[in-house]
C-alpha cells in the first residue's frame, strides 16, 4: 500500500535507531578500511562529506546524494540489504544504523568489521561524524565538518533566539489519498526533528514522550491546535503526493489556529528526510518558516 508517502519507513528507521557500542578506531594506516559499504543515505552523505567516497564500494538503493552516490553498486534497502551482495563486495568495513543490528552480527560472523551509528537525534548525527572519521582515518576532516555544522547551527539558533516561541506541529507521514486527515504521524519528543524545531525557535505541540512515533487522529489534531503546521516530504521524485490537494486536506481543519491564520507550510526536499550533514539546511528552513521576521542570508 503506497498511500503513505515513502518517507514513513525511512523516518521510522532513523527514529528507532538508538546508539549501540561502536568498534574501536584503527590505530595504524595498514589497519584503515579501504573497502567500505554504507547502509543508509545519511551515512553515505557523511562519507562523501569526509572526502572518503573513493573507499565506498557499495551503498543502498536509497543513496542518491550526492549524484555520484547513485552510480555506485547497491546491496538493497535498509531492512532488506542482501547479506550475499555485501559479502561479495569484500568490504573491510560496513557502516550501518542500530536498527540493522542483526545484520551487523551476521557480518561479524563473516569476519567483516562493522560500525554502528545513531542518527535518531541531532547529537547522534553530529557525534557520528567523529566516529566515522576516526574509524576510517579521516579524523581531521571529521573535526572540521563537526565544527562547521556546530557553527552553522549556533548561527541559525542565534538568529531566532529572541523571537517568541511558536507552537508547531511537524507532520512526517500521512495518507495523501484519502478525503480527510484521519491519521497523521508526527515528529515526537524523541527524534531529530524535535531537536531542530527547538533550535529553530519552535515548541512541539505534541508533548508526550513515551511514543517514539506518535500518530494522531483528526480529533487529536484539533486538540493539539498548533499555530504552525509544517508537513515534511522527501524530494519530488520520491513521492507522488499532490501538495495542493494535501493543503486542502489540512484546510478542512478550520478550527485549528494554523489553518485560520494560513500558517500551513511544506518542506519538500531530499535532505528533509535524511539526517546527515545537510541537516543544517533543514534547520535553516524551519527557522525561516517559523520566524521570517528574523530572516538573514545564510
Amino acid at each position: 500500500m503506497r498511500r503513505f508517502w515513502p518517507v514513513l519507513p525511512i523516518v521510522f528507521i532513523f527514529i528507532f535507531a538508538y546508539w549501540q557500542p561502536v568498534s574501536e578506531p584503527a590505530t595504524s594506516p595498514s589497519d584503515l578500511p579501504q573497502r567500505i559499504i554504507s547502509l543508509a543515505p545519511s551515512i553515505t552523505e557523511t562519507l562523501f562529506a569526509l572526502d572518503a567516497q573513493a573507499k565506498l564500494v557499495a551503498v543502498t538503493d536509497y543513496c542518491r546524494y550526492p549524484a555520484a552516490a547513485s552510480q555506485l553498486p547497491t546491496v538493497g534497502g535498509y531492512l532488506d540489504a542482501s547479506l550475499t551482495a555485501i559479502v561479495e563486495h569484500q568490504p573491510d568495513l560496513v557502516i550501518l544504523l542500530a536498527q540493522q543490528q542483526q545484520l551487523s552480527q551476521q557480518l561479524n560472523q563473516f569476519g567483516i568489521a562493522t560500525l554502528t551509528v545513531d542518527h535518531s537525534r541531532l547529537n547522534g548525527i553530529l557525534r557520528s561524524i567523529g566516529e566515522i572519521g576516526d574509524m576510517i582515518g579521516h579524523t581531521a576532516a571529521g573535526t572540521r565538518l563537526h565544527q562547521q555544522l556546530q557553527s552553522d547551527i549556533q548561527q541559525i539558533h542565534h538568529r531566532v533566539a529572541k523571537q517568541p516561541v511558536k507552537q508547531t506541529l511537524i507532520a512526517i507521514a500521512h495518507d495523501t489519498n484519502s478525503q480527510q486527515l484521519d491519521q497523521v504521524y508526527l515528529a515526537g519528543q524523541q527524534d531529530f526533528y524535535n531537536d531542530l524545531l527547538v533550535l529553530a525557535g519552535g515548541e512541539n505541540v505534541y508533548q508526550q514522550s513515551y511514543l517514539k512515533v506518535p500518530s494522531v487522529s483528526r480529533e487529536g489534531l484539533l486538540r493539539l491546535n498548533p499555530d504552525i503546521i509544517i508537513d515534511i516530504f522527501p524530494a519530488t521524485y520520491a513521492h507522488s503526493a499532490d501538495l495542493a490537494a494535501v493543503r486542502r486536506l489540512w484546510q478542512q481543519l478550520d478550527q485549528v489556529n494554523a489553518v485560520q491564520n494560513d500558517q500551513i507550510f511544506f518542506i519538500e526536499a531530499d535532505y528533509a528526510t535524511v539526517p546527515g550533514p545537510r541537516v543544517v539546511k533543514l534547520l535553516d528552513d524551519l527557522a525561516r518558516l517559523l520566524h521570517p521576521e528574523a530572516h538573514d542570508a545564510f
